[in-house]
């Protein structure tokens, strides 16, 4: 079970999965997962319900490292959702 803190960098790590694919910048969840190795079935049920306990840390590196995503956002809930340049795409 997630304490209440976590379970809200949960949500706002949806809610971020949620912009980027608003934004045109991946086509959806199950291309994330896949890009990210992240398996399908915990990431919708750990979406489904938040306090579960099958969230990594590691689901979120991409959000941040190449989606240009706050990390002070992310894990506070403090400033932009989204900063003015993101890192490049390693290859």
């Amino acid at each position: 079970m997630q304490s209440e803190e976590s379970t809200r960098i949960i949500e706002r790590f949806y809610e971020a999965v949620d912009k980027i694919i608003e934004l045109g910048k991946i086509k959806g969840k199950s291309t994330y997962c896949e890009y990210y190795g992240i398996n399908r079935r915990n990431f919708y049920s750990q979406r489904k319900t938040p306090t579960r306990g099958w969230f990594q840390v590691s689901w979120m590196v991409p959000l941040v490292r190449y989606y240009g995503i706050n990390p002070r956002w992310l894990l506070t809930g403090f400033g932009p959702m989204i900063k003015k340049r993101p890192e490049k795409k390693e290859e």
